[in-house]
């Protein structure tokens, strides 16, 4: 579960033709952001578009099968491709292939048995009819064979082997067609189901849109921090980054599990003493960069409680001095008004430049004297008993310890390192130098988790849930130095990764901006995603591929059909006199030829899909009654029931 606040529609792009890279861990992928309500459009064209594909993959596999399988005359051979023309689509077609193929079996087991379809010593068919009900006279158009012209159908249907063994292997054979095609109908089938539902989903890749370029500000921070203000420039500062700071730890109650699943903190105390040791990596896919999505901030430090840093404790207050410099740090007691507990972080100065690999810093908290309900033995919430004036039960000991931490930071790109200070030394690095020399150098410059510390002031702590204003009064039994270290650097990491997506949010007001030039920012400054639930990041990888493979496919098709209409087949039709078995399987053309032999029409188009008949070319105004004695005779053929 990831929170996030949705940015204004304003500060983010949308359409179908602003195209972007979207972040991931191995590179970035070429998408485009569009609303929710498009994006339901655009999926439920995209699952016709994959209907479509499989019914013309389906329709050039039947082609295909009709072009180049050999038929070899076998009646059941052609009873399969006429059964696979006419059955639409590929689920029908599995049912009918399914069926035959029982069929073949049961040829096998029972005609086989019996003998051959043929007479092994004449070559033809035996006339399993009886005397008296064969076909008498002719052939017909439909090229059914007759006794008359026993010569004329060996030349078009071809023979057959005449012997049982001859025909065992051919039921053989096609049972084998007849599984394949089966099973081409199944995958053809299955495939258009599951296609129907996975294109839709992996089309769309997350809910992120590039920002708006004007959107994007960041402070002055040299100015502000100049020290000559008497820290009216830290004040402001902190006022500005309060609402990213307070959005990331609010985060992290609500999806804790999560971030604790990209950092490791472990916090032990034992005999009033506290140890932690925490690390953790922001990556450029983290941050939403989509130049450098393989970049890393790796982070790593350790804390634990000092005592002796604690110089003085009274009524009034407590006096630290830390790092074993002369500057002293007081902490203020309020017992009775008006306080919530909080955190005071000082980073260590005494190395001269802050911004290098290894920072010191220390975490002094306010919460000596604080009242509380409950008992607390926590080092930073450890009571005793109030005074007999007091109202409350408890109050928290003075001279809490103060925290001792030091931090590494360094980023890391292709293999190599750099300190935290020289990102822009980083070899391959494409970021802009907006980001290398104005902002990350003053985000990641110092401990982030004393940044977001000091930003969100009195509600760094965990244990300021639990004081109510206006007297806040602590409970003392929840709270714990580990709950406080743990939301702090939890927090830390969420903070890191808003670095760049928080410079649309930031409420400038009459804070100085840093100086970007005459042109304003650069293109390559805002080539970032900011995540919203308002829109969704479609592939335009899966958007050209479905409408590529359903024009590449149409096109084979076409040209595949085109080819067969105008190319003599190698083998044996199935209907004699026919060239182009496409045109005369469809049911439309074997009606044509059937109405042409009892009929008066003529027919045009006899080689579409779809034939007409024109008014102007009906050769009788009345329908024969009587055949003409010199065409030749209609016969038909009784079936043999072989079930």
């Amino acid at each position: 579960m990831d929170i996030y606040t949705n940015p204004e529609k304003h500060t983010y792009i949308t359409g179908i033709a602003k195209v972007f890279l979207m972040p991931t861990d191995s590179g970035g992928i070429p998408a485009v952001a569009v609303s929710k309500r498009t994006s339901v459009y655009i999926s439920s064209t995209y699952t016709i578009l994959m209907i479509l594909i499989f019914m013309v993959g389906w329709n050039l596999i039947i082609a295909i099968i009709m072009a180049w399988w050999p038929t070899r005359g076998d009646p059941n051979r052609q009873t399969a491709l006429v059964a696979l023309w006419n059955s639409g689509e590929s689920m029908n077609a599995f049912a009918l292939m399914t069926s035959y193929c029982e069929r073949v079996i049961m040829y096998m087991v029972r005609g086989g048995a019996k003998g051959s379809l043929k007479d092994p010593e004449k070559g033809g068919r035996s006339d399993q009819t009886g005397a008296g009900q064969g076909p008498t006279a002719g052939s017909n158009d439909m090229g059914i064979r007759t006794e008359s012209a026993p010569l004329d159908q060996e030349k078009q249907n071809g023979t057959l082997e005449g012997s049982s063994e001859s025909d065992a292997k051919c039921g053989v054979s096609n049972l084998l067609w007849g599984l394949l095609f089966a099973f081409l109908a199944l995958a053809m089938t299955v495939g258009n189901v599951v296609s129907g539902i996975l294109v839709p989903v992996e089309l769309v890749i997350g809910n992120f849109a590039p920002p708006a370029k004007s959107v994007i500000f960041y402070p002055d921070v040299p100015f502000y921090t100049r020290g000559d203000d008497n820290n009216a420039g830290f004040a402001k500062l902190n006022s500005l980054r309060a609402p990213a700071a307070l959005r990331a730890l609010g985060s992290i109650e609500a999806s804790k599990v999560t971030v604790r699943g990209r950092m490791s903190v472990d916090v032990e105390t034992s005999d009033g003493s506290t140890k932690a040791k925490y690390n953790y990596n922001v990556t450029g896919v983290d941050m939403g960069l989509q130049s450098d999505p393989k970049l890393q901030l790796k982070v790593y430090g350790e804390c634990h409680t000092d005592e002796t840093w604690l110089l003085d404790s009274n009524d009034q207050r407590d006096t630290y001095k830390l790092f074993g410099g002369n500057e002293t740090h007081k902490i203020e007691h309020q017992p009775l008004v008006d306080f919530p507990p909080m955190v005071t972080f000082v980073i260590d100065t005494n190395t001269g430049d802050v911004s290098t690999s290894n920072t010191s810093y220390a975490m002094i908290v306010n919460t000596g004297s604080l009242y509380s309900y409950t008992a607390g033995v926590d080092p930073w919430y450890v009571t005793e008993k109030a005074g007999v004036n007091a109202t409350v039960a408890y109050q928290v000991r003075r001279g809490r310890p103060a925290l001792s931490c030091w931090e590494v930071s360094r980023w890391h790109l292709g293999g190599k390192d750099v300190d935290v200070s020289e990102l822009d030394k980083l070899p391959g690095l494409k970021l802009d130098e907006f980001w290398t020399k104005k902002v990350f150098p003053y985000e990641f410059g110092a401990p982030r988790v004393a940044t977001i510390g000091n930003a969100a002031g009195p509600s760094a702590l965990k244990s300021a849930s639990y004081a109510m204003a206006p007297r806040y009064i602590l409970d003392a039994d929840a709270s714990a130095i580990k709950t406080d270290i743990e939301r702090l650097l939890l927090g830390s990491w969420v903070s890191s990764r808003n670095v760049v997506r928080d410079t649309t949010t930031y409420d400038e007001g009459k804070i100085q901006g840093v100086s970007v030039g005459s042109g304003g920012l650069s293109d390559a400054a805002a080539k970032f995603v900011l995540q919203s639930g308002d829109v969704e990041t479609l592939s335009v990888r899966i958007l050209i591929a479905v409408p590529a493979i359903l024009l590449f496919l149409f096109i084979f098709q076409k040209t595949l059909s085109c080819v067969l209409r105008h190319s003599k087949p190698k083998k044996k039709c199935i209907i004699n006199g026919e060239d182009k078995d496409a045109v005369a399987l469809v049911a439309t053309q074997i009606f044509r030829r059937l109405d042409q032999q009892i009929g008066s029409w003529i027919w045009s188009h006899t080689e579409a899909i779809i034939p007409m008949v024109y008014p102007t070319k009906r050769e009788e105004t009345t329908a024969k009654t009587d055949p003409d004695p010199k065409s030749p005779a209609i016969t038909t053929q009784q079936p043999v029931n072989v079930d």
